[in-house]
């Protein structure tokens, strides 16, 4: 009995707040010259208790992987300039609800907004040292870290957090003092105070978060006119955006959010399913404790997800602690890690976005190498890493955790820097949902039994208890010897956000009018979503007008990219022949009539900026007024309209020349062919499960397909049953 009374109070000691890990001793060694700096906040906290002196261990063993990309020094007036700024916004709109403050654009305040772009435009421009890469373990100072882990403290204690059900929660979601590589210019106090009016002790997470994104929306109208010189850390958030800024904004939106007890995290994707771009996002618990993502600060929780997140490939967590599930612990010493994963601060969370397996793939290199890794395909030829799995060299298989189905992979490896293909690129093909796997977005831990299964002889083996019907194996086949003709409309999917604008083009309005500012007549309305082609309204219309408007019923933005207006030949007013509607076959193209009106061009009205990109005859630029209208000088009587509402000129452009390519162990080509009209026919193609469009002569959105029954489907983005 008294031995194990020994040993448990030796157990009682080992695990006791004070208890110092070998990884922390290394990290205090590490840090030089600073750690006397750290000393000072472990001495600070060694009597506080477990959680706020494990928190002081978690925050400094973790430091060693953490550094400033760039050094960001500002002139004191940008202090001011912004405490103006939030006085403002609480003088506008301190008795405006905020449901309504979203939509409020008062046109009084536009002076007081020029005068402060003006004012704006005077400051000294910021000093911006890059390329210092010193860890955090040598910079971060005493009093930094101990206001950052006093705050946390608070919100644990606000929250009655639990030690045994919440502190590895808390860790992450609510202690860090940073996020990934921001400068760290605000202590935790600082940010709270400029945001805990708006942010703290509100109803619910949702509606914190809504307080935030009206706040920082307002700020921004606020400062319009205002042309910032380089970026300006947490200041970022309250002018202009910068351009492809989303890490930025994530990064700033967690440390505020944080800041005010709001547990966030930073999550991302390295690669879209249909574009090539990156995307980062933040992470909160939703009412019942599901974590939702939302690219802040322009959304809440799950606000994007069908228009944007649910399209993310492979998802990551970027963590403030090491993970030593990452290729950064599990690679040869000599190994070569792509950038993107070569820091240990990686959760792989792809489980909460897609429906995933475990996949054990044959491993057949002769290489030394402990990973390997799925890479995905770009629209410059080149593959890019998402994903890594671990060699089995025994067993000769790479293990890959939670692949996504329906989506396709490259298996690859390094030799030195070079990457090698080591598998022909698959596809976990299921043609539904699977019962065994939770679906996007409805549990936070990884289920214990995940699906695993193995390729044996290119398909797929299961446990002989249990098997999945609906998974199949495909690779990509190609079969030169069978040929097929193709009839081809775009290169790239319509686009989900484009979508949205023509919706709201459905009740839009054409009205005419002898006064510019006078009544007008409604001369035909919109009763159909409109198409990204060029299309054409005919309507009665027996009265001559001087002007013409066509805008929307909602005072949404019209995002017309081109729009011309028909009539008969009319001496008084330059007549053009209009341009030709488009033509999608052969078939269209013997039944297509001549137009017998005219294109009848005016001057376009001044209803916001930039009118004249309706009537440019480029389809690449669009008006973004609620408005947009024509002053044709004296009456005219309209009878038609053609136009094309905004669009990412992604169909087949007349003119331009395009490059059929399919895939067999590589992408060869097949023709080259110019469009004469808005489809191209390819002819004696080799049947291949995939194929990619290539415009020789503009755009870069690009996203291959398979070609079946005489369709196309965009990878990744249109539903194929086979």
């Amino acid at each position: 009995m008294k031995l194990i009374r020994l040993w448990g109070i030796l157990l009682f000691v080992l695990t006791s707040c004070n208890f110092r890990s070998s990884d922390l001793e290394e990290a205090l060694v590490l840090a030089g010259n600073n750690r006397p700096e750290l000393e000072a906040v472990l001495d600070h906290f060694k009597d506080r208790g477990k959680v706020a002196y494990e928190s002081a261990c978690f925050l400094i063993t973790n430091m060693q992987y953490h550094e400033s990309k760039d050094e960001i020094v500002l002139d004191s007036l940008y202090n001011s300039y912004f405490i103006h700024t939030d006085s403002l916004y609480r003088g506008i709109f301190s008795k405006i609800p905020l449901n309504e403050q979203k939509e409020y654009k008062g046109r009084e305040y536009d002076s007081l907004r020029l005068t402060l772009g003006d004012i704006f435009n005077t400051l000294p421009a910021p000093q911006i040292k890059s390329g210092v890469h010193l860890s955090d373990l040598q910079t971060v100072k005493s009093d930094f870290l101990i206001d950052n882990i006093e705050e946390a403290i608070k919100i644990w204690e606000a929250n009655e957090y639990d030690y045994r059900k919440d502190f590895d929660f808390f860790k992450e979601f609510i202690l860090p003092y940073r996020t990934t590589n921001e400068y760290l210019a605000h202590k935790r106090s600082e940010i709270r105070k400029m945001y805990e009016s708006l942010l703290v002790d509100t109803a619910s997470i949702r509606t914190q978060i809504e307080h935030y994104k009206i706040y920082v929306d307002k700020c921004r109208w606020i400062n319009h006119h205002t042309k910032p010189k380089g970026h300006l850390g947490i200041y970022d958030l309250f002018v202009p955006k910068f351009k492809m800024d989303c890490h930025n904004m994530t990064n700033w939106s967690c440390n505020v959010l944080r800041a005010c007890g709001i547990p966030t995290i930073y999550e991302f994707t390295p690669k879209w399913t249909d574009r090539d771009n990156r995307h980062f996002w933040c992470v909160s618990p939703d009412s019942i404790g599901i974590l939702q993502p939302y690219t802040a600060p322009d959304n809440n929780i799950r606000e994007d997800w069908e228009s944007d997140i649910k399209y993310a490939g492979k998802v990551y967590r970027k963590t403030y602690g090491a993970q030593k599930n990452t290729p950064y612990f599990w690679a040869d010493e000599d190994e070569f890690i792509p950038e993107s994963f070569k820091t240990p601060l990686l959760s792989d969370q792809t489980f909460r976005y897609h429906q995933t397996i475990t996949l054990r793939l044959p491993f057949k290199v002769d290489s030394h190498n402990n990973i390997a890794y799925l890479a995905m395909f770009t629209v410059d030829n080149k593959l890019v890493p998402v994903g890594w799995g671990k060699i089995d060299h025994s067993k000769h298989e790479i293990i890959f955790e939670q692949v996504p189905l329906n989506t396709l992979f490259f298996p690859v490896c390094y030799d030195a820097d070079n990457m090698l293909p080591i598998a022909e690129p698959f596809i976990i093909y299921s043609s539904s949902k699977l019962k065994d796997i939770p679906e996007p977005l409805t549990t936070n831990e990884l289920p214990r039994n995940v699906v695993d299964v193995s390729v044996v002889d290119g398909k797929l083996s299961f446990d002989k208890q249990t098997k999945w019907s609906d998974l199949k194996y495909l690779t990509l086949n190609c079969d030169t010897s069978q040929k097929i003709r193709m009839h081809l409309l775009r290169k790239y999917p319509q686009k989900r956000r484009m979508k949205t604008f023509y919706e709201k083009l459905n009740g839009a309005c054409l009205l005419g009018g002898n006064q510019e500012r006078g009544e007008y007549d409604t001369l035909c309305t919109i009763k159909e979503m409109p198409v990204p082609y060029l299309q054409e309204i005919a309507f009665e219309n027996c009265k001559q007008y001087r002007y013409y408007r066509f805008c929307t019923s909602n005072s949404e933005p019209v995002n017309i990219a081109h729009m011309e207006f028909l009539g008969n030949y009319s001496p008084n007013h330059n007549c053009a022949i209009p341009t030709a509607l488009p033509v999608f076959s052969e078939e269209e193209l013997v039944r297509q009539k001549s137009c017998q009106l005219y294109r009848i061009n005016g001057v376009p009205i001044r209803t916001g900026s930039k009118p004249e990109y309706a009537f440019d005859n480029n389809y690449n630029t669009y008006v973004g007024a609620a408005s947009i209208g024509m002053d044709f000088k004296t009456p005219v009587q309209i009878t038609s309209i053609r136009f094309v509402p905004r669009n990412a000129n992604n169909m087949i452009v007349p003119g331009n020349s395009y490059m059929l390519l399919y895939y067999d162990g590589e992408w060869k080509e097949h023709k080259v062919l110019r469009a004469e009209h808005q489809y191209l026919d390819f002819e004696n193609v080799p049947v291949a499960t995939l194929y990619w469009l290539r415009n020789l002569t503009e755009g870069k959105e690009e996203l291959p397909f398979f070609y079946i029954d005489g369709k196309q489907y965009f990878l990744h983005i249109d539903t194929v049953l086979l």
